[in-house]
């Protein structure tokens, strides 16, 4: 029985009941998105603020043992030390960091705080320096900086012993040890390259032996390159030719002594250039006295980029002798017999020498 044409038009306008779940999912998977969205991104920028926190704290671990890795040599030297933990935090500074500070401490064997003046001697080894870093490093998402009450205030320290005296076993102290003289030589290896010898400064012998031996080459690109050494050869490398002065500081218990040269090192010569081996090759087209010769440079050398070719010589013998002084000649006819040979010569030259060869092209 045929239903009214009311309902057959109410029956088709109603959408299956499939579609309609399918429509409703996927609008509650937007709402949910849209709600958790923001914390997922708060999340994420949390997790890239103590990431930056973490990576300060290594970079303030590592200054704090720049500062005493120095200090164990100049206990008292506090702006360089300072300079030598800027530099580190400096080298991988970040949007957070603040201005470091820089302390020092030095105690003695028995963990007593002592001046660091008096750090370089004693009646035994054990003096210690210690270097403290303390940096306040600010969050990029507020609520985390409000949670902390502001800047986040970082500390590190690093300890060293002190490397400027000669220890005893106890018992009766030596007798007073004369200052040490500081004298070495320079010899120029090779290139931007020197060696040191600082085996000629004295004492060194005995309990007033020199323990210490610091040098400074001069660089003017590093102003704090200074460098800690032993009593033997040290080699050092220059970034560029030029007169520098080297500075060698040697200590014993009884104080310091330093020497100075001037070095010159000079620019490195000119490379020894080999000469260049002539060779090339040739192709042909059309026929009869529109046979066209077409010649090119395959000629090599072993140093390209400081022994380039220079120069180059083509003799077309068949032309009369014409000569092209240009890599790629221009393409030649030699008309008559097109099986004949058509002897041809090239000749290269760099600044080690000239190379000729000579093919008969048919």
């Amino acid at each position: 029985m045929t239903p009214p044409s009311g309902q057959r038009a109410h029956a088709r306008s109603r959408p299956p009941s499939g579609r309609t779940s399918r429509a409703r999912r996927r609008g509650q998977a937007l709402v949910e998105f849209g709600l958790i969205l923001p914390v997922l991104l708060f999340l994420f920028v949390i997790a890239i603020d103590f990431g930056r926190l973490f990576f300060s704290y290594i970079q303030i671990n590592n200054a704090a043992r720049e500062g005493a890795a120095y200090g164990m040599y100049k206990p008292t030297d506090t702006a360089t030390i300072t300079s030598r933990a800027q530099q580190e935090t400096n080298a991988q500074a970040q949007r957070g960091e603040n201005a470091i500070a820089v302390t020092t401490s030095c105690t003695d064997p028995a963990g007593t705080t002592i001046a660091c003046s008096a750090a370089t001697g004693g009646p035994g080894a054990g003096n210690r320096i210690t270097v403290y870093v303390d940096e306040a490093f600010t969050f990029l998402t507020p609520l985390i900086g409000g949670f902390f009450g502001g800047d986040l205030q970082m500390t590190a320290s690093a300890t060293s012993v002190v490397t400027d005296y000669a220890p005893s076993s106890g018992g009766v102290p030596p007798g007073p040890c004369p200052l040490p003289v500081a004298s070495f030589t320079v010899v120029i290896t090779s290139g931007l390259s020197i060696l040191t010898d600082p085996t000629a400064s004295t004492p060194n012998t005995g309990v007033c032996n020199i323990s210490g031996y610091n040098w400074t080459w001069g660089d003017p690109s590093d102003p704090l390159n200074e460098e800690p050494g032993e009593a033997a050869s040290k080699a050092h490398t220059y970034p560029a030719a030029g007169t520098y002065t080297i500075t060698l500081e040697v200590t014993n218990q009884a104080g310091s002594d330093t020497a100075a040269q001037l070095v010159t090192v000079p620019e490195a010569p000119p490379p020894t250039c080999a000469a260049p081996v002539a060779n090339f090759t040739f192709t042909t087209w059309g026929s009869g006295s529109n046979k066209t010769w077409t010649y090119t440079d395959t000629s090599t050398v072993a140093d390209p980029v400081n022994c380039p070719i220079t120069a180059w010589l083509w003799t077309f013998t068949d032309q009369g002798g014409l000569q092209s002084n240009a890599q790629a000649p221009a393409p030649v006819q030699y008309g008559g017999n097109p099986n004949a040979q058509h002897p041809v010569t090239l000749t290269v030259t760099n600044d080690g020498g000239s190379s000729t060869i000579t093919k008969s092209t048919p």
